[in-house]
C-alpha cells in the first residue's frame, strides 16, 4: 500500500490550503469537540484553505473512542456539501473518523457493514491528516479504529483508501495538548515503537525506524509532559510518533495492541492510557522471547550499559514501570474499570488480533487468561 506524502516540521500546517487545492475544491474539515476552535487553529486552518479557493464545511464534534454513527453523520455531511477532499485535524479519534469518512465517501451501504469486514471497492475521497497529538500515528496507517457501541466491539476499517494522501505533521499543533493527553499519546507512541521493534514481522528497515522512534520519544516525553510549550520536545515527540507509525505499518505490533482494543471496548478508557498501563506487564510476559531486543533498546536509550541481556532487559522493564508511574498511567486493569466478568470476553478477540499474532511470544488462551487475572 502506498505511503502518504509526508510534510513534517514546525509551521508546515500553513501548507494545508495548497495541499488541499491539489486534490479538490470543496473540503470537509473533520475535528473534535472544541479544542481546535479554542486554540485558534480552526479559524487559521479554515482561512488557509479559503486562501487557496477551497470551500469549507466543518464537521466538528468527534468524540473520544468514536462511534460508527459519528462516521455515518460525517458521510452524510460530505455528500450533502459535495465535498471532494477530507481534511482531518485533531487527535487519533478525529483522524480516524476523517479517514473513514473519506474511505467510505463513495461507498454504498452502511459504515456497520465495512466495520464488520466488507471490502471497500470504490475509490476513496482523498484525505489530508494533520495530527494535534503525538501518539497514534494514524496519519500514516491503513486503518481507522472505531467503536460499535451496540455490539461492544472496537475494531478497524482497513484498506488502501483509508491511507491519507497527505500527512502534515506540524509539532506546533501539539503545543496546546494538555499534560494528560501528552502522557497518554506519548505512551502509545513509545509502545508502538517498542512493539514494532520486537514484532515477529520486524525487519532491518522497520528496526531502523522503530529504534529511532524509541530514542526520540524516550528523550522527550517527560519534558513534553511537564512543559508543553517546549517546542524542541514537541518536535521530538511528533517525529518519534511518525517514525513508529511508519515502522508498525509494515512490521505490525504485539500483545499490548492486541489487548488494547478489547479493553477499550469494555471500558471506554483512552487508548494511550491502556497501552501505557499494559506495556510493563507485556514486557515481563515477553522477556524470555524478546530479551535481546529489549536489552538493545535499554542500551540505546541510555538506561543501562549492562552487558548481560537478561539484566538489561529487566532494567528496561523497570524504566517503563517508573515512567508509567510518573505519568500517572496506573498499573492494574481494575484502575481502567475492568472487572473480572469482563476478562473472559477479552480472550478471543485478543487471540485473533493480528497484533497478538505478531507478538514475540506466542499468545495462547491459557497463558492469556492467567496473564489477565494477574494484572486485574
Amino acid at each position: 500500500m502506498p505511503m502518504p506524502r509526508i510534510v513534517f516540521g514546525t509551521g508546515t500546517i500553513a501548507q494545508v490550503g495548497e495541499m488541499a487545492a491539489q486534490l479538490g475544491s470543496r473540503a470537509l474539515l473533520v475535528t473534535g469537540r472544541g479544542s481546535l476552535r479554542q486554540s485558534g487553529w480552526l479559524e487559521r486552518i479554515v482561512s488557509g484553505l479559503g486562501e487557496h479557493g477551497m470551500a469549507v464545511t466543518v464537521f466538528e464534534g468527534v468524540e473520544p473512542e468514536p462511534s460508527l454513527g459519528t462516521v455515518e453523520r460525517g458521510r452524510e455531511m460530505l455528500r450533502e456539501a459535495g465535498c471532494d477532499v477530507v481534511v482531518a485535524v485533531g487527535g487519533g479519534s478525529s483522524l480516524d473518523v476523517g479517514k473513514a469518512i473519506g474511505a467510505l465517501g463513495n461507498a454504498p451501504g452502511t459504515v456497520v457493514e465495512y466495520h464488520q469486514g466488507r471490502d471497500i471497492t470504490e475509490p476513496a475521497i482523498p484525505i489530508i491528516a494533520c495530527p494535534t497529538t503525538s501518539g497514534t500515528a494514524t496519519e500514516v496507517t491503513a486503518n481507522a479504529v472505531l467503536s460499535d457501541h451496540g455490539r461492544g466491539v472496537k475494531a478497524s476499517i482497513r484498506g488502501g483508501g483509508v491511507i491519507p494522501k497527505v500527512a502534515i505533521v506540524d509539532p506546533e499543533l501539539t503545543l496546546s495538548a494538555p499534560p494528560t493527553t501528552t502522557a497518554y499519546a506519548g505512551m502509545d507512541a513509545f509502545t508502538q515503537a517498542l512493539e514494532a521493534y520486537t514484532s515477529t514481522g520486524a525487519n532491518v528497515v522497520t528496526d531502523a525506524l522503530a529504534t529511532e522512534a524509541l530514542v526520540h520519544v524516550a528523550s522527550a516525553i517527560r519534558t513534553a509532559y511537564y512543559d508543553g510549550s517546549d517546542l524542541a520536545a514537541r518536535e521530538s515527540m511528533s517525529l518519534g510518533s511518525l517514525l513508529a507509525g511508519m515502522a508498525f505499518a509494515s512490521s505490525r505490533l504485539g500483545l499490548v495492541h492486541g489487548l488494547a482494543h478489547p479493553v477499550g471496548a469494555a471500558t471506554g478508557q483512552p487508548h494511550g492510557r491502556i497501552c501505557g498501563l499494559l506495556l510493563p506487564h507485556v514486557i515481563e510476559f515477553n522477556v524470555a522471547a524478546a530479551q535481546e531486543k529489549y536489552a538493545r533498546a535499554a542500551r540505546m536509550l541510555g538506561i543501562t550499559s549492562e552487558p548481560d541481556d537478561d539484566a538489561a532487559a529487566r532494567q528496561l522493564h523497570q524504566w517503563v514501570v517508573e515512567l508509567a508511574k510518573e505519568l500517572q498511567i496506573g498499573k492494574t486493569l481494575s484502575e481502567l474499570d475492568v472487572t473480572e466478568a469482563d476478562l473472559e470476553g477479552m480472550i478471543e478477540p485478543t487471540i485473533s488480533s493480528s497484533s497478538s499474532q505478531h507478538n514475540p511470544r506466542e499468545v495462547t488462551e491459557p497463558d492469556l487468561g492467567h496473564f489477565l487475572r494477574q494484572i486485574l
